[in-house]
């Protein structure tokens, strides 16, 4: 019988043993795998599945789960985790894992081909395996269990189940729409996330043109992603994509290089377009497999927009080279009936590289939907050296009888076989010029609700976080002889071609809903742009209810747009002018905070109130300006307290600079916060900012004073009243006290204090001892007494026979410091009590 137990144990290991050698490739990140690994990034809902303990100081985790929908059965792959906590190798065919799918089938797993040659896990260190199952027609991850069992002859079946991991009903192989997942292809560390969708309909076809962005984090260039690719549909429906050609899956991808890749698929015209996902995975041709890689839920369905503004650059790709285009000009002329088009067509080399333009081609579209052919000869084959820029003649001619002002000039992609051609830019044809109101000039304007003067006083861009923002004022006044009640305006922007309307905020002085007779009212429209997009036009329309519609109130168009703001000289100061806001804002001071890595401008303004009645203040919003029109955005405290009439209040500004920046070069630029149509309250965020004005600093760093007695940190004022410091004799300490006076200015309304007062003792060989003065709420008018008490403790304080302490005090802030004032102190000996019945 023992032979019998012998012989059937020795026969379930060789089984195990084979069931390791079983391959697929690229799956574990241990190996160095593609696909595995691929799919190896943890999502949250396994997290909390915690570790299956194998043996004492071994343990096993579940990182993921992903199943492949595939005509032999559904392929169910999974990831484990072995750590091995214990100083000798454990090895793994003492213990194997079995599923059992949600139905019901229990099939146990085989490592894929990259995590076979994994035979153990190596003393203190965690290593990856995947594994696979070919799961029938299971349809489902969640609820499926995968068990842990290691070899036991004392058991009936000589197996022993050591834990199972549940996946919860709330786990997704999906990656969440926008957000990216952490790949290894390759052998390489890859982050992969889906950046578009974009739906061509042409010619009766529908076809999707996915981009997804490939980050290679590895120190090697990535050859080849190795991934196919399909679309799927919420119905389950998948699309094969395919590399364009335009931009090939197996382009090399540098290392630290980030690179978008197009894929396509065709779809019939009746697909849903909502919540599609993209599938990656890859072939295994030893066990003729496709296993899952990554699955991302892709962004909304989009229609790429082609529309190339006035006088605007579109680059190009052409051949892993950039080139960037432009229609220069156009001009037409009538001979026999047809208009007779000559078009001036610019073209740059971007690249570092000379390229030969392919034969793009061109055509005329009209708005009544006809296409006509546009002369391209001298474009195609073109040769450009690098940054080399050329400008060609396009000719093109149709019936004088369609309208011309409405022309656009389509570049379709370079026809190539088994490729399809899509519109690389359609550019606006410069033929029918709008009015372009001018600043500073009044326009008449009359509509359903009266008769106007409209007057563009400024149109302003401005600095807003990672984007620019653009603020138009404008004064309108009524030049009817009624009053004229205004309606609930709202405002669309438009920059160039650029929609803008999304960010588009309107605001009202003063909220002004009626405008008497020669009475004008101030508006200001803001919005938000790229920054580094090139505005050269701006469009406003000012719109109302009309019933169930919206009518135009009126339209502004202009090419005028100031990046010169009015500036104050340092000293002088600055006036807010709206409405119940009615301020004056001067520099009290600028300093400027030392440090390694970065340094830190601080700026202190006095805002006093200027109306006549009690007022919240104006919520400021603002950014330091260098020279060169770098902005650095500042943070702003300020009290939220009602002020009365000419009282003052503290504001504090301050943002972190580069080393190199020169803090004295900075100038202040400062507005009124907005945000949903209104002035920002006192304290709350804003989406916007607008009355922006400049304020030029005087940025001083005050010497640093040498007694103690007196040191301002304004509001506040500290003095040291007495400082002592004693060494026993024979004694290895100092001890040493502080005692000073804390007084705080009433002279200003002020918030939050976010400074510190730092006390730093300093002994004859360098040691120091740090204490922090409070500066809170207890700093009462009448001031604040204290001490601090100090102990230094070394074995060289025997050797000395007289020394001196120092005592600096810093005022820190954000983290850095700044020395206020310094002072030295003589450290008194004093004799031991002698024992008793000594000296007598």
């Amino acid at each position: 019988m023992y032979h019998s137990k012998r012989k059937y144990a020795a026969a379930m290991l060789s089984l195990a043993v084979l069931s390791q050698s079983i391959a697929f490739g690229a799956y574990t990140a241990a190996a160095g795998s593609s696909a595995g690994t691929a799919a190896n990034a943890a999502l949250p809902a396994l997290e909390g599945l915690g570790a299956v303990s194998l043996k004492s100081g071994v343990s096993v985790k579940l990182l993921n789960a992903a199943l492949q929908p595939q005509e032999s059965g559904n392929i169910l792959t999974y990831t484990l985790n072995y750590y091995n906590g214990t100083g000798s190798n454990v090895s793994l065919i003492d213990y194997f894992s079995k599923v059992t799918t949600s139905s019901g089938a229990v099939i146990q797993g085989k490592p894929v081909t990259g995590s076979a040659a994994i035979k153990s896990i190596p003393a203190n260190s965690s290593q990856s395996v995947t594994y696979y199952v070919n799961a029938g027609k299971a349809a489902k991850i969640n609820g499926v269990r995968i068990a842990l069992f290691g070899w036991d002859f004392s058991q009936a079946s000589y197996q022993k189940k050591l834990g199972t991991f549940t996946i919860p009903g709330s786990y997704s192989t999906v990656t969440p729409r926008g957000q990216s997942k952490k790949l290894t292809l390759g052998e390489l560390p890859v982050t992969g996330k889906a950046e578009s969708l974009h739906i061509y309909k042409m010619d009766g076809k529908v076809y999707a043109r996915v981009g997804v962005s490939f980050i290679n984090s590895g120190a090697k260039v990535l050859k080849d992603t190795g991934l196919k690719g399909y679309l799927v549909s919420p119905g389950g429906s998948r699309f094969e994509l395919k590399a364009d050609k335009a931009d090939k899956a197996d382009t090399p991808i540098q290392p630290k290089e980030k690179r978008i890749l197009y894929y396509l698929a065709d779809l019939p015209s009746y697909t849903k377009l909502d919540n599609m996902s993209l599938q990656f995975v890859q072939e295994d041709d030893a066990l003729q497999m496709k296993l899952p890689v990554a699955e991302y839920k892709l962004p909304a369905a989009e229609a790429p927009d082609f529309n190339v503004p006035v006088n605007a650059v579109k680059r190009l790709k052409v051949n892993n080279s950039m080139i960037d285009t432009q229609l220069a000009s156009a001009a037409v002329y009538a001979e026999d009936n047809l208009a007779k088009w000559s078009l001036k067509f610019r073209v740059r080399n971007a690249g570092n590289q000379a390229v030969t333009l392919p034969a793009y081609p061109f055509n005329l579209t009209t708005a009544e939907g006809y296409s006509y052919p546009v002369s391209n000869t001298a474009l195609a084959g073109l040769i450009l050296k690098p940054l080399e820029e050329q400008t060609v003649e396009l000719s093109a001619e149709l019936p004088l009888k369609l309208k011309q002002g409405m022309l656009r000039l389509q570049m379709t992609e370079p026809a190539e076989a088994d490729r399809i051609a899509f519109p690389a830019a359609i550019f606006q044809i410069p033929y029918s010029l709008q009015p372009d109101h001018l600043l500073a000039t009044e326009y008449p304007v009359q509509n359903p609700l009266g008769t106007f003067v409209v007057k563009l006083e400024a149109v302003e861009r401005l600095p807003w976080s990672d984007q620019d923002q653009v603020v138009t004022k404008v004064s309108l006044r009524n030049t009817g002889a009624t009053t004229v009640q205004l309606p609930a305006l709202t405002a669309l922007l438009k920059a160039g071609d650029k929609d803008i309307s999304g960010s588009a905020q309107l605001v009202i002085d003063g909220s002004a809903t009626h405008l008497a007779p020669r009475e004008t009212a101030v508006l200001y429209i803001a919005g938000n742009l790229p920054y580094a997009y090139n505005l050269t036009k701006l469009k406003i329309i000012l719109q109302y209810p009309s019933g169930e519609a919206k009518a135009n109130f009126l339209t502004l168009f202009t090419s005028q747009v100031e990046n010169t703001l009015r500036t104050a000289a340092a000293g002088e100061p600055l006036h807010i002018g709206l409405t119940g806001k009615k301020a004056e804002i001067l520099e009290r001071q600028t300093r400027v905070y030392p440090g390694t890595d970065s340094k830190l401008i601080y700026t202190e303004l006095t805002m006093t109130n200027e109306e006549l009645r009690r007022t919240p203040p104006a919520q400021l919003v603002g950014y330091y300006r260098t020279p060169d029109q770098q902005y650095f955005e500042a943070v702003f405290s300020q009290p939220e307290t009602a002020l009365n009439p000419q009282e003052k209040s503290l504001v504090t500004v301050w943002s972190k600079l580069p080393p190199e920046i020169n803090a004295s070069e900075l100038t202040l630029f400062l507005g009124e916060g907005i945000a949903e149509g209104k002035l920002t309250a006192p304290g709350a965020a804003s989406t916007a900012y607008i009355n922006t004005m400049g304020l030029a600093l005087n940025a001083t760093n005050p010497a640093p004073q040498p007694s103690l007695q007196k040191l301002e940190l304004f509001p506040f004022s500290l003095s040291v009243t007495q400082a002592t410091a004693v060494m026993l004799e024979d004694r290895e300490s100092i001890e040493a006290k502080l005692s000073y006076r804390l007084t705080r200015s009433g002279l200003y309304v002020a918030g939050l204090n976010e400074h510190k007062l730092v006390a730093e003792l300093i002994d004859p060989f360098g040691q120091t001892s740090e204490k922090l003065l409070s500066l809170g709420e207890e700093v009462t008018g009448a001031g604040l007494t204290d001490s601090l008490s100090f102990s230094l403790n070394n074995r060289a304080y025997k050797a000395l026979s007289s020394a001196t302490v120092r005592v600096n005090i810093y005022d820190e802030f954000q983290g850095k410091r700044m020395l206020l004032g310094s002072e030295t102190y003589p450290v008194v000996y004093e004799r031991a009590a002698p024992k008793k019945g000594e000296g007598e």
